[in-house]
């Protein structure tokens, strides 16, 4: 019993540190003409900036509208936030 108390924490933290490398955007922001998309500090490869681009494509679209990439800022705990314009 005490082996497995022993191995939660380790396991726990593996678990969250695998979950963080992910980069799956989460739309935290849109009022119709502008979308914000926030990843993980490791969202800078291209699969990642396919992925925001896609979802911000996808929230766009539900108002009839294209997305285009404006600008990103670093949010002060290690996330990116995506600025894309609904046109």
């Amino acid at each position: 019993m005490k082996i497995l108390g022993k191995l939660a924490a380790p396991v726990a933290a593996a678990l969250f540190l695998t979950a963080c490398l992910e980069a799956n955007p989460i739309v935290s922001d849109f009022n119709g003409a502008s979308v914000k998309i926030q990843t993980s500090q490791f969202a800078t490869e291209v699969s990642a900036k396919g992925a925001t681009q896609a979802e911000a494509d996808r929230i766009c679209g539900q108002a009839g509208k294209r997305a285009e990439y404006a600008s990103t800022r670093v949010l002060p705990n290690y996330m990116f936030e995506s600025l894309y314009l609904c046109l």
